[in-house]
């Protein structure tokens, strides 16, 4: 099927379920990951332990039939699952609408994904694999080779290399000076694989909307929290509820930031002057 002659909202509806059943997949990777559970195990109940059947693994139509409650016991489905679907599903849109059907998009799912379950796995465990890092150097290599074949010129590496160096001091010297309390040395290495696929203008803008989104989302979840009376209701998604002394997993604003650059190419020079 040639996808070209397809009407745009039919391939938006395509790319949206593929990136629902995608996210489902993401998350048990999430769950089960230095577990000692195989990824491939049937997927169950996390309160009963029930082997969950056919119907009730549809992709976000079964959390809404279901109402977010296992069948057989009752017991709550986490809302993370339901997250992690609608947030691959809108990331895959998000990555037709700017690639379109190019060559760079089913390496634009593929590093979605894969940098979706960096962040949820950071915001869950406080931590980034190195595994997880060294993988990614595998999507800045395929990324790198894609920019050497079209440009027909090695010397295109070079404003990629220094902007992953430059980006991945920067974090880097914030760990040594703070000895860890402000940012963690993952966050360190897993800047050098993103700014890779990034030149060093974008590296910079990458690193500046990191913490203006850090910023900005840190104080919305602590307005949130205040209101529903921090407690005795958090984000699910979190580990614990969120204070002005928690310790904030800060890859997922990283890889937000990472996001908004690669594809839109934003310049936080351009756009600052636009203000002043």
């Amino acid at each position: 099927m040639n996808m070209e002659f397809l009407p745009p909202y039919y391939v938006i509806t395509v790319v949206a379920i593929l990136g629902l059943i995608i996210g489902s997949f993401l998350d048990v990777i999430v769950c089960r990951y230095h577990t000692g559970k195989s990824i491939n195990g049937r997927s169950h109940c996390m309160s009963c332990g029930h082997t969950l059947s056919w119907y009730e693994l549809f992709p976000f139509a079964s959390y809404v039939i279901l109402r977010g409650k296992c069948k057989h016991c009752g017991g709550h489905i986490p809302v993370r699952l339901l997250f992690m679907e609608l947030l691959t599903a809108s990331l895959f849109v998000y990555a037709y609408l700017h690639v379109g059907l190019t060559l760079l998009l089913p390496f634009s799912f593929a590093l979605l994904a894969y940098l979706i379950v960096i962040a949820v796995y950071d915001m869950r465990h406080m931590v980034i694999p190195n595994e997880f890092v060294i993988g990614l150097f595998a999507f800045a290599a395929v990324y790198l080779g894609y920019e050497v074949y079209v440009t027909s010129s090695w010397m295109t590496l070079l404003p990629h290399i220094a902007g992953a160096v430059a980006s991945s001091l920067f974090y880097g010297s914030l760990w040594v000076i703070s000895k860890g309390r402000w940012i963690g040395l993952g966050d360190a290495k897993l800047a050098f694989p993103l700014c890779m696929m990034l030149t060093l203008p974008e590296a910079f803008s990458f690193v500046v909307f990191s913490f203006w989104i850090g910023a900005f989302i840190s104080v919305v979840i602590l307005g949130v929290q205040k209101v529903l009376q921090s407690g005795k209701h958090h984000l699910r998604i979190l580990s614990a509820p969120l204070t002005m002394k928690s310790e904030v997993p800060f890859a997922p604003f990283m890889i937000l930031a990472f996001v908004i650059v690669f594809f839109q190419h934003h310049n936080v020079l351009s756009l600052m002057s636009s203000f002043f």
